[in-house]
């Protein structure tokens, strides 16, 4: 927006306040109203697609038509076009005083000061209500996240943390309406995204639900419960990886409260609850909480299908599945402070940013795995390491281990073994006055055509590229790709610590592609890059044994 006017029409642009990949977002003077207004203007590449304009204003007539105190009001939306430049599409909506409830949870959950069971359900409570309400009038949001959810500080009458109002309804689709919505493919943001989106599909309301469970895991551990260093690492563990149990990483949170928060983030959305209210209610039995009146009253006039009975949700101890994984090294949980929750301490390390915007994600053969089984114990559980089955079982296991040891360092390697043939190289060069490689240059050969309705694309997944992933249509003529000077303005540095270099199958039909194909059988070829390296890596074909790929 540095090169737009201070003033458009009525509005006089006073600061910006946030900014995305996807727009940004300014305060402003309505001069005609005298009032404080919010401007999100979208500076996306789609504004130049065919019927783009009907759909942003098809859906934003939608958006503004949703009326309830914990969603965002729009007031009016508009295209300014100007000869010779692109269409420029905004919104206009309510000014909120406040924070949102990432930087809240910044300052509490993740420093292990955990808000009280009251504001939590508080906040849940108005949360949930917003989300049945957009439901019931076929709306699904497709992006709740913290960062998405503003604290309104003029009305703290109720709970010093403000009111919970639920924004940017930009990405929302409206369900059953096929053709595509105004941001074309994108379905949500990594950290809260359902495994039935990462898999491409977005038309399920219970998606919104499970967004809903990670931001509850999440305020009531300190960290979401899938994390990693790259958004394909994240969105595996969406669909394969089961979360650890929340009262593992936070001993104040009850098995009947644990139960609630894994229900809401099971992988299929069929185990899940069957609204935001019937979810907020279970969580309200397990804080030993009264239940909202108005979420009440929300099942009691909700469809039939949606109104499904809490009966089957445990409030009582469960036994737990064994979980053997760890959280990753540098993502540890937070230090619980003992005088708000009187929970034991937990060493606190650097936490992780929110990861891109998720895009375009191609059919998917992951086998994905079910959540947890939680079962109702007819006794007490006891500790599984006080059976003698166990104790044997366990003995078993580390005499199994020792043997394999053995065998792996004397049997002699399998020719299946030995480094993939490369196909090829990518090489990085500067441009002119550029201090950093930010060209590169593809040379492969006996590369297959593409099959029918397919094309290659190169793409650089890296941990720096926080909003976007640098990525190239690639053609491959007499079985050879020779792409010449690539470049992307978006990314002034293409060779980054842990930098992978991927070339994919992805659908020719889709003009929007933004994240590589998460299928396997789809990520074809790679290249491990690193600054220390040169300026030249050999590319080789991506191993097809997904639990040790180098292109996951």
């Amino acid at each position: 927006m540095g090169t737009e006017p201070r003033y458009l029409g009525q509005y006089q642009l006073l600061e910006r306040i946030a900014s995305g990949g996807m727009g940004e977002v300014w305060k402003a003077m309505d001069t005609h109203l005298q009032r404080i207004v919010a401007i999100k203007f979208l500076l996306s590449n789609w504004r130049h697609s065919a019927g783009f304009v009907a759909r942003f204003q098809g859906e934003a007539r939608l958006i503004a038509s949703l009326r309830h105190p914990n969603i965002i009001n729009i007031h009016n939306f508009a295209i300014e076009e100007k000869p010779g430049e692109p269409p420029l599409f905004y919104m206009v909506m309510d000014y909120v005083e406040g924070q949102t409830l990432a930087q809240y949870l910044a300052v509490t959950s993740k420093l292990g000061r955990f808000p009280p069971h009251e504001d939590i359900l508080y906040l849940f409570s108005a949360l949930a209500q917003a989300i049945d309400y957009a439901h019931n009038r076929g709306m699904i949001h497709r992006d709740i996240k913290p960062a998405n959810i503003l604290l309104d500080q003029r009305d703290t009458r109720q709970r010093a943390l403000g009111v919970p109002i639920i924004t940017d309804f930009g990405i929302a689709r409206r369900q059953g309406i096929s053709g595509g919505t105004v941001v074309g493919s994108v379905v949500g943001t990594p950290l809260y995204v359902a495994p039935e989106q990462a898999l491409g599909s977005y038309d399920e309301k219970r998606s919104d639900l499970y967004s809903l469970g990670i931001i509850l895991y999440e305020m009531l551990t300190g960290i979401p419960p899938f994390r990693g260093d790259s958004m394909m690492n994240v969105l595996m563990q969406h669909v394969n990886q089961a979360p650890t149990p929340p009262e593992l990483l936070n001993e104040a949170i009850s098995e009947a409260t644990s139960a609630v928060i894994l229900k809401s983030i099971a992988k299929k959305p069929e185990d899940r609850f069957g609204s935001a209210s019937e979810m907020v209610i279970a969580l309200a039995e397990s804080f030993n909480l009264p239940a909202p009146e108005p979420l009440i009253q929300n099942l009691r006039t909700m469809p039939a299908h949606a109104a499904i009975s809490l009966s089957y949700v445990p409030l009582t101890p469960v036994d737990r599945p064994l979980i053997a994984e760890t959280p990753p090294a540098t993502l540890a949980t937070p230090a619980i402070d003992r005088q708000s929750r009187g929970a034991s301490p937990v060493a606190h390390t650097d936490e992780i940013h929110a990861l891109p915007t998720l895009a375009h994600m191609a059919p998917a053969l992951i086998q994905a795995a079910s959540s947890p089984t939680i079962a109702v114990p007819s006794r007490p559980a006891r500790s599984f390491l006080s059976h003698p089955r166990w104790l044997t079982a366990i003995a078993g296991l580390i005499i199994v281990l020792l043997i394999v040891g053995i065998a792996a360092r004397l049997w002699p390697p399998s020719p299946s073994s030995a480094p993939p043939i490369p196909h090829g190289s990518v090489q990085f060069s500067y441009s002119l006055g550029s201090s950093h490689y930010d060209q590169l240059q593809i040379t492969m050969q006996n590369v297959p055509d593409p099959p029918g309705g397919k094309v290659y694309y190169a793409w650089i997944d890296a941990p720096a590229n926080e909003s976007y992933i640098p990525h190239w249509r690639l053609e491959a003529r007499q079985k050879q790709i020779r792409s010449g000077i690539l470049s992307d303005n978006k990314v002034t540095n293409l060779v980054t610590p842990h930098a992978l270099f991927l070339i994919t199958l992805e659908d020719a039909s889709n003009s929007h592609i933004l994240v590589p194909a998460i299928d396997m059988s789809s990520r074809l070829y790679y290249a491990q890059l690193s600054p220390s390296g040169g300026a030249t890596f050999e590319i080789k074909a991506c191993p097809q044994n997904v639990n040790s790929s180098p292109c996951i």
